[in-house]
């Protein structure tokens, strides 16, 4: 299937990710540019579902005292966000993977 260009918002939070097909140049909520198939951007869009869902649950956690700040719950949100920049770097534009090495985003 043939790739297309996408433009993708990650914001970790109730609503973790945007990914759009045009670009407004008036809008300065883009993070990334990619190259995907429509399967590639579902399975994009399920991660960024599975944070959100994980995202809540840690929100709630995080408001009870006396909790360990590393519990499970943690730990596999952060796993889920590398897990989203590293398919957003392997997708990447050369322009978006340069960027993401600069920032410390990839290892």
């Amino acid at each position: 299937m043939e790739k297309k260009t996408y433009y993708v918002t990650v914001d970790i939070g109730p609503r973790a990710g945007e990914i759009r097909e045009t670009l407004d140049v008036n809008d300065p909520n883009y993070d990334f540019e990619i190259e995907a198939t429509p399967e590639e951007i579902n399975r994009l869009e399920q991660m960024f579902n599975q944070v959100e869902d994980t995202d809540f649950s840690t929100f709630v956690l995080a408001h009870i005292p006396f909790l360990d700040n590393e519990r499970k719950e943690n730990v596999t949100e952060d796993k889920q966000i590398e897990k989203i920049y590293r398919t957003i770097y392997e997708l990447g534009t050369p322009e978006t993977k340069e960027r993401m090495r600069s920032a410390g985003l990839v290892r």
